[in-house]
């Protein structure tokens, strides 16, 4: 197996901070319309809620926002929605070890495929602010392609992008349906990234990996 193909969101990039460096970013942007008893850690914790994890919707988690009890002059959630969407992509912080990961990945002569769900604006700015695309033969998103995680077609579109079949590319990703089981269900090799969401009981427990730390050794045991 000489490919490895990476979610996005929650696996190359640390959702959770990013909305955290947000929240203190929003506190000072805020400040004179929010109640003077709000805190920034108050904040840090209601939106990473509110996100679920980069999979709320903008228009529900902004609206959501507004009707919190932070508010001395509430904004309205266009408002929000819009500044949220102006700072989120464009300051994404990276997950720890993803560019140790990567270069190493390459050294090993792995090629390098980003498959991601979401806005290709969005997406786009994360990958750029990131220079990720120096590191990925191809990148695909789903807006872009017209298929998303987990329909089958959007990994048969990665899968024809870099010329492989699936029993030869391992899938990375930290969501269990849309990473996990679509990935396998495409016929790759699936590793789950655990944290960011919770397993289904109801599954047996996948080869996963909690930090990008563990995957180079865990690629190369499976590769021997």
């Amino acid at each position: 197996m000489r490919y490895v193909f990476l979610d996005l969101d929650n696996t190359l990039t640390d959702r959770k901070a990013t909305v955290s460096a947000y929240a203190e970013y929003f506190f000072t942007e805020y400040n004179d319309s929010l109640d003077p008893d709000v805190s920034k850690e108050y904040l840090k914790e209601a939106f990473n809620g509110l996100d679920r994890g980069g999979y709320e919707t903008h228009e529900v988690r902004s609206q959501l926002i507004s009707e919190l009890g932070i508010w001395k002059c509430t904004v309205s959630a266009d408002e929000l929605s819009k500044h949220w969407q102006s700072w989120v992509p464009n300051n994404s912080l990276p997950m720890i070890g993803l560019y140790q990961c990567l270069t190493e990945l390459i050294e090993m002569s792995f090629k390098l495929c980003l498959v991601s769900n979401g806005q290709s604006k969005n997406q786009r700015e994360k990958i750029k602010k990131l220079a990720l695309d120096e590191y990925f033969e191809k990148i695909v998103i789903s807006e872009e392609v017209g298929f998303k995680k987990p329909d089958i077609q959007i990994f048969q579109k990665a899968l024809c992008e870099m010329g492989c079949n699936a029993d030869e590319a391992f899938f990375v990703g930290d969501h269990p349906l849309n990473d996990y089981m679509g990935s396998i269900e495409a016929g790759l090799f699936g590793i789950w990234y655990e944290g960011a969401h919770q397993w289904p009981d109801d599954y047996p427990k996948p080869v996963s990996i909690k930090t990008l730390n563990e995957l180079c050794p865990l690629v190369r045991n499976l590769t021997i």
